[in-house]
């Protein structure tokens, strides 16, 4: 296959590690900073993968100007001031390069029995964090609590898959991370929503970060890497559509195969596709691989990962956040580093939105 013309976009990179093993991932975060991946980050599941905040000291030590995020953590599963004595540290390895993402839990929640977070807890949790870095004193839940030890400005972004917490990070976040949103009218409905919370709470959607998620994956074909994505899509949609399908421009016809995903899907191997097969199947049973990988997907060839890239940049994305699917992560970010990145412009330093 001919290699593709270098393609001019105004695209930034990050990238997702959920490490069981920090054996490789020094590396890793090495050759993702060579291949010019402007954020590193990892996901908060304790029952799955490593504590986020021991991988991201690792990053710290392997890393020079990568930022470094959680990606993302939730309100139950620990306390804004514990969170923010974490944040305060890592501020200080990295010289300032940290990102606070939050959610309403997944993985996390459901392996230990625990309901995700109502938007409002989202909400009162990122403002607390926010406030406790700065060095205020907070009541939360009907006790005092502040970091007496450190102040640090860490930005907070939030995961909002649904009209309701984008409204929500456009009033207080600093970054938004949209799931399943590749697609030009999904992706224009969420970003009406975080200008609408912005505009209610006097702020801009300017002065927000928009990240979009993506699935990653190299193969021979565009089909067959699709395939080898068919856990992360069950796992992207278990929680974008479990609180319902309605302004995620959904198809009436495939709400019934979403409702059966959330009744049969597995959090026992949330993202972790070396032991997926269960969710894998079940997506491809369901018929929702076409329609999930419309909306999340960058795959194939590295040419075709290339022009799938530029296909986003027409469509105005600006920050792509890879979860990339490899029995190697080493191997997957050096294929990138060099059968990608040659063929992407260079990106200077902009505001960051979508």
């Amino acid at each position: 296959m001919a290699a593709p013309a270098t393609t001019a976009t105004t695209v930034r990179f990050g990238a997702i590690a959920n490490p069981v093993s920090h054996d490789w991932y020094p590396r890793w975060v090495g050759l993702a900073e060579d291949a010019g991946f402007a954020l590193l980050s990892t996901g908060d599941s304790q029952s799955l993968w490593s504590d986020p905040f021991v991988t991201l000291t690792v990053g710290a030590l392997a890393s020079r100007s990568a930022r470094l995020a959680v990606t993302v953590s939730n309100p139950r599963t620990r306390h804004p001031a514990v969170v923010a004595s974490s944040l305060a540290a890592l501020s200080q390895l990295t010289g300032g390069r940290v990102v606070f993402g939050l959610g309403s839990g997944d993985s996390a929640l459901r392996n230990i029995g625990l309901r995700p977070a109502r938007a409002a807890e989202v909400g009162e949790f990122a403002q607390a964090v926010k406030r406790l870095c700065a060095g205020e004193e907070i009541t939360w839940q009907d006790a005092r609590a502040r970091v007496r030890w450190a102040r640090c400005d860490v930005p907070v972004w939030m995961a909002a898959e649904g009209p309701r917490m984008q409204y929500l990070a456009g009033q207080v976040a600093d970054g938004v991370l949209l799931s399943n949103a590749l697609h030009p009218e999904v992706l224009d409905s969420a970003l009406r929503q975080v200008a609408a919370g912005a505009q209610a709470a006097g702020r801009s959607i300017a002065d927000i970060e928009v990240w979009c998620m993506a699935a990653m994956c190299f193969d021979e074909t565009e089909q067959a890497a699709i395939r080898r994505l068919r856990a992360i899509l069950a796992g992207t949609a278990n929680h974008v559509y479990r609180s319902g399908t309605a302004t995620k421009g959904v198809p009436a016809e495939l709400n019934g195969a979403l409702a059966a995903l959330q009744e049969r899907y597995d959090s026992r191997h949330h993202a972790s596709p070396a032991t997926a097969e269960h969710n894998a199947r079940l997506v491809e049973e369901l018929g929702l691989v076409p329609f999930l990988a419309e909306r999340s997907v960058i795959a194939g060839p590295p040419q075709r990962c290339v022009e799938r890239i530029a296909e986003l940049a027409s469509l105005g994305v600006r920050n792509i956040l890879i979860h990339t699917q490899a029995s190697d992560p080493v191997e997957f970010m050096e294929t990138f580093r060099t059968s990608v990145t040659p063929f992407l412009s260079p990106v200077p330093e902009q505001a960051g939105l979508a």
